[in-house]
């Protein structure tokens, strides 16, 4: 890389001339500066202009795996040829040269592996990409929502809250991460915990998910006006229309929940 290096002008003095050469010092100076404000905007300018590049180049690679894979039939010829491009990858010079790029590549390679390993079922192995993922790239906030994702799902709670804590450090306004760590809560039984994740995910994105999944936790707490107020607003979700499972059980809970009140009104 090219060196750029900055000249210090010399401050002349004089004893003869004090206002004068006092007034050559303070342009001297400023124009220094200037100088150096220039320097600066070209090197920013340069270094927006070489990420803007990568994230060109990152998007073509991750374009060219996506063919690639689509000419594969089966899971397990997508899962060979990924993994000899993460071998690749690592064994090449031109990556050892610029770990930062090559971990960048990695990781594009590496959701690919995970999405086709959840596809066929294999948690395991897909939490175990989840988490390379995140020792190349800390900052990956769904990475670790997938990862916490998958170890709710597995019973471990603990380490399922502490994703998606990160998810949501990094990523405050997504939806999702409040509403599974609501979900991880209400199996630990913390339910107030659990009701604010619910209200967080419904202010930012008003699933009619988080809608049902809220009502479920005032059932519990046999809060059923509440409960059947959120049923109702997550079925008149033009969302629900589209999926029939969901609308199906939503309608069976609102019958529940009538028949719940019913019986304490009498």
């Amino acid at each position: 890389m090219k060196h750029i290096t900055i000249a210090m002008p010399f401050l002349l003095t004089s004893c003869n001339a004090g206002s004068s050469t006092t007034g050559f010092g303070i342009a001297s100076i400023v124009a220094m500066f200037v100088l150096m404000f220039i320097l600066f905007a070209v090197m920013f300018f340069l270094i927006a202009k070489r990420k803007k590049q990568g994230e060109k180049s990152l998007a073509r690679f991750n374009s060219d795996v996506c063919t690639a894979l689509n000419k594969l039939s089966s899971p397990q010829q997508k899962i060979n040829m990924l993994n000899k491009l993460i071998e690749r990858i690592n064994n090449e010079e031109k990556y050892k040269k610029d770990t930062d790029w090559r971990n960048k590549v990695l990781v594009k390679t590496y959701i690919h592996l995970a999405i086709i390993h959840y596809r066929t079922g294999n948690e395991m192995e897909t939490l175990n990409i989840c988490t390379k993922i995140t020792e190349l790239d800390p900052e990956d906030g769904i990475a670790y929502y997938n990862r916490g994702s998958i170890y709710s799902s597995m019973g471990l709670y603990e380490k399922a809250l502490q994703d998606f804590n990160r998810t949501i450090e990094l990523k405050p306004d997504h939806a999702g991460a409040y509403n599974n760590r609501g979900l991880t809560h209400e199996k630990m039984e913390h339910y107030d915990e659990a009701l604010a994740d619910f209200g967080e995910a419904i202010k930012l994105e008003g699933s009619p998910i988080a809608r049902y999944n809220r009502g479920n936790t005032h059932y519990e707490l046999g809060n059923y006006q509440a409960a059947l107020d959120d049923y109702q607003a997550a079925l008149d979700n033009p969302g629900t229309d589209s999926d029939p499972v969901m609308k199906n059980d939503v309608e069976t809970s609102i019958r529940v929940t009538k028949g719940k009140l019913a019986n304490t009104q009498n």
